[in-house]
């Protein structure tokens, strides 16, 4: 069977706003809706280059924005369109998507589809369609060529010339064709995790925040953190998990949040390395105070997998469980202890090292 004899893919195409669709009438850009017959173009292209025929259902967003103005629940908004939309025998689904906070709203979607049979990608683009030097087409071209490869099931960002795993990526240029990167390697939980049962409702109300460290930081700047993101927050620190303790009101802050269930998860403000709590003394002090280590996720990571447990209803040792163990490749996994000799080889052998 040739190429052009294979079965059409089948594919989602979901339009949320961003770069990839704006116009400027003088008062700076702004998204439009109604790309059908432009996305229909592009899809013609695909076609032509690829040697594939691409049997497309595209939609749009009620409301399509620019992606700075995405709250708090517009990557749960688009993970139900997403799901709702997936019909049997899809290939895969694009959601088009502003690049601001595509990697934060694309490792909510990731937690939110932990399930899909098939592979969710999001793309946009750093300059619009139609302007010179746009790469709209090509990033649309390379998440539909991604989608013919058959990745893994999971959610991408499919952005200038790779493929990013959601939970591990970061936009790390504004100008640039390449304007993300995967921070860490993606690394697949060494066996499957029962997750925890959606329930959402009462305390899954409360919202999650993210503060980062800095020098100088008051106690008054944490306070009003934990006192609005009443459901969470994560805490960005410095190196292995430290904060200034040039006063003893930022622990209490978190001691005092963490006792009225509000967690605090401590990630670290490096592009490499792990949260270690019980390193230095600051660190120590955050531990002892209830925070929760984030070992290595990144920012946008962990900001949705602690809205996403909050979201159903986890709380208290529960949520710590959650919370420190890897469910999508999002967090390293744990390092094998070494392994001991045996007491009788020990006895018989006291000249030879560990493994």
């Amino acid at each position: 069977m040739t190429a052009v004899e294979r079965p059409p893919m089948r594919v989602e195409i979901l339009y949320t706003g961003g770069t990839f669709g704006m116009v400027d009438h003088g008062a700076g850009m702004h998204p439009r809706s109604g790309l059908d017959a432009e996305i229909a173009e592009i899809i013609d292209e695909f076609e032509e280059a690829a040697e594939v025929s691409v049997d497309c259902r595209y939609g749009e967003l009620d409301r399509v924005i620019d992606s700075a103005d995405a709250d708090a629940g517009t990557a749960v908004r688009i993970a139900e369109r997403v799901r709702s939309g997936t019909a049997a025998g899809t290939d895969g689904v694009i959601v088009i998507h502003g690049t601001d906070t595509m990697a934060y709203v694309g490792a909510r979607i990731a937690f939110e589809l932990r399930d899909i049979a098939v592979p969710v990608l999001l793309t946009g683009a750093q300059i619009p369609l139609g302007h010179p030097g746009s790469d709209a087409r090509g990033n649309l071209h390379l998440a539909l060529n991604s989608i013919v490869a058959q990745p893994v099931p999971g959610t991408y960002l499919a952005f200038g010339s790779a493929l990013h795993p959601a939970v591990r990526a970061s936009k790390r240029a504004i100008d640039d064709y390449d304007g993300f990167a995967t921070i860490r390697d993606l690394t697949p939980p060494e066996r499957p995790s029962a997750l925890p049962i959606p329930r959402r409702g009462g305390a899954a109300n409360d919202p999650v925040g993210l503060l980062t460290v800095f020098p100088g930081m008051h106690a008054e700047l944490l306070d009003a953190a934990l006192g609005h993101y009443r459901g969470g927050l994560v805490l960005e620190c410095y190196g292995a998990g430290t904060a200034p303790l040039h006063s003893a009101d930022l622990i209490a802050s978190i001691r005092s949040a963490t006792r009225r269930s509000t967690p605090v998860v401590v990630i670290t403000q490096c592009d490499s390395g792990s949260i270690d709590l019980e390193r230095y003394q600051p660190g120590r002090a955050l531990l002892d105070a209830g925070a929760i280590s984030g070992g290595d996720m990144t920012r946008e990571a962990a900001l949705a997998k602690l809205s996403f447990l909050v979201a159903h209803g986890l709380t208290g040792a529960a949520l710590r469980h959650w919370v420190t163990t890897n469910l999508l490749g999002e967090l390293a996994n744990p390092r094998a202890a070494p392994k001991l000799p045996s007491p009788a080889r020990e006895s018989h052998s006291p000249s030879r090292s560990y493994q």
